[in-house]
């Protein structure tokens, strides 16, 4: 059960807070918050600290700064909320003043929910991590940064990177982020019918940098129950990206959402390299041609002499049927690993991204849906089965 302390909210936003069940919600008035003489700390005593402190709208923006600051220096491990219009003045403030997540007065219960779920366990993590105080090697990484590569173009990679967020979403909503690091040419709002008011340009040009709670407000959010983070209209945004930049954002993703999954461009570029460091997983893509499989173990032999080869890794056959004359044998003889997942050449694939509604979001999937579905598996399991030596699991190629 959390408790939850309500300072200066309104009769909605306290019916709202209090319909969850399992929680303990303490309200006061926003007219005793705003009074000279009230001091938050008699109200954070030690038998009825709060894991959860919502600083509503009848607090005036100067009174809820000034109070967050407060809590952050004093309990770091209890979870502060705002409610209010996010704007990019009121985020960096927020920021600034130790402020968790804010949300806009008409956020939908869903969007409440999730926060209160968040909220709870970011307090629950950090008591424990207090407490046990384990050294940082020891600790069991909590999020997977998932990154989808080929160094060729035109082998499905974006389609692979769309589905895995659906996929992932179903089993974490409103937990996965997809970034599409196809600086130049990026097409995963395509894929996805978004019209994003921001960009992956937009995100690194903020003057707040990549904090993490200024970096949501970039954020597209997709009706499967993860966000996007797109890329930019103009392809000389790329000129502006370096790999620093790169790792610094995948990391405060990493910090906020438990799956992170990365489109990258075709090749080996700098900005791909270095999400490939960030990374948990990496998810080879490779149609089913000589040229596009040959590339593909050269890739692997690269990074691996980088030394920057994820320990898990995912090789997927794309576009594969009978008519190829190769097999997925032949593949493995090349590349020099199992084929982990074959997704079969289908219409379906080509109508869904054409439509902006990926295979896994339709009601009936057919062969290549369920591949995707082996593929996100893979990435569900705790990583006993996802070495190397795996087994290729896909379908018959017709």
């Amino acid at each position: 059960m959390s408790r939850i302390l309500l300072l200066g909210g309104d009769g909605g936003l306290e019916y709202r807070l209090g319909q969850f069940p399992g929680n303990l919600l303490v309200p006061v008035p926003g007219a005793t918050v705003e009074k000279p003489d009230f001091d938050i700390r008699a109200l954070l005593a030690d038998e009825h600290l709060p894991d959860i402190v919502v600083l509503g709208p009848q607090v005036t923006r100067h009174t809820a700064m000034s109070i967050a600051s407060m809590i952050d220096a004093i309990h770091p491990q209890i979870t502060v909320v705002l409610v209010a219009e996010p704007t990019a003045d009121v985020m960096l403030e927020a920021i600034r003043a130790g402020v968790r997540d804010v949300l806009p007065p008409e956020a939908s219960d869903e969007d409440y929910r999730i926060m209160l779920l968040k909220a709870h366990d970011h307090a629950t993590r950090r008591t424990l991590r207090r407490a046990t105080e384990e050294p940082i090697e020891n600790r069991v990484v909590e999020s997977r940064v998932v990154v989808v590569a080929s160094p060729k173009g035109g082998v499905g990679k974006s389609t692979i990177a769309v589905n895995l967020a659906v996929g992932l979403a179903r089993q974490a909503p409103q937990d996965v982020v997809l970034v599409d690091l196809d600086l130049q040419f990026g097409d995963v709002a395509t894929h996805l019918d978004l019209k994003p008011a921001h960009s992956l340009a937009d995100a690194f040009a903020s003057q707040g940098g990549l904090d993490t709670l200024l970096l949501k407000t970039f954020l597209t959010a997709h009706p499967a129950g993860f966000y996007a983070l797109c890329g930019s209209e103009s392809p000389a945004a790329a000129d502006k990206i370096g790999p620093k930049q790169v790792r610094e954002l995948l990391a405060s993703l990493a910090s906020q959402f438990r799956y992170v999954i990365v489109d990258t461009g075709a090749g080996l570029d700098e900005p791909t390299l270095a999400a490939l460091e960030e990374a948990n997983d990496a998810v080879f893509v490779s149609s089913m041609d000589v040229a596009s499989v040959r590339n593909v173990r050269k890739e692997i032999e690269v990074l691996a002499t980088l030394n920057i080869l994820p320990s898990r890794r995912h090789l997927l056959l794309n576009f594969a049927d009978r008519q190829s004359g190769l097999s997925v044998r032949d593949v493995e003889a090349v590349v020099g690993l199992p084929v982990n997942v074959v997704v079969p050449r289908s219409p379906e694939v080509a109508l869904s991204a054409n439509r902006g509604v990926p295979v896994l979001m339709e009601k009936k999937g057919g062969p290549a849906a369920k591949a995707m579905n082996n593929v996100v598996k893979r990435l569900e399991d705790d990583g006993s089965t996802s070495k190397a030596g795996f087994a290729h699991k896909g379908v018959a190629l017709s």
